[in-house]
């Protein structure tokens, strides 16, 4: 993993760091972020131990590197199996389970 990667887990795993994230991009995505947006988390990471470059981070957003691997994919993978928590089933009239089609 990058400096960049550890710095985005961290910062996602404190609920104050995650907000400073939301307050410098705004409405935006990390994709969709400006360059002086760049440069401020590279400053909220410079606070959390990263050292991290405006060309860096803009490396990691144009790299395959954002792309989830399969460790990755394994780590956040889930779904509905039909089971629920211990099997079971929500059900009853609001579930939508087993409602009729028409």
């Amino acid at each position: 993993m990058s400096k960049v990667t550890d710095f985005y887990a961290k910062a996602i795993a404190d609920e104050a760091t995650k907000k400073e994230l939301t307050d410098i991009l705004g409405s935006k995505s990390i994709n969709e972020a400006s360059d002086e947006q760049l440069v401020k988390i590279g400053e909220l990471a410079k606070k959390l131990g990263f050292d991290i470059t405006l060309e860096e981070a803009k490396s990691y957003l144009t790299s395959e590197e954002t792309e989830l691997g399969e460790d990755d994919l394994d780590a956040v993978a889930g779904g509905f199996n039909g089971k629920g928590v211990g099997g079971d089933v929500c059900s009853g009239d609001s579930s939508g389970i087993g409602m009729p089609t028409k």
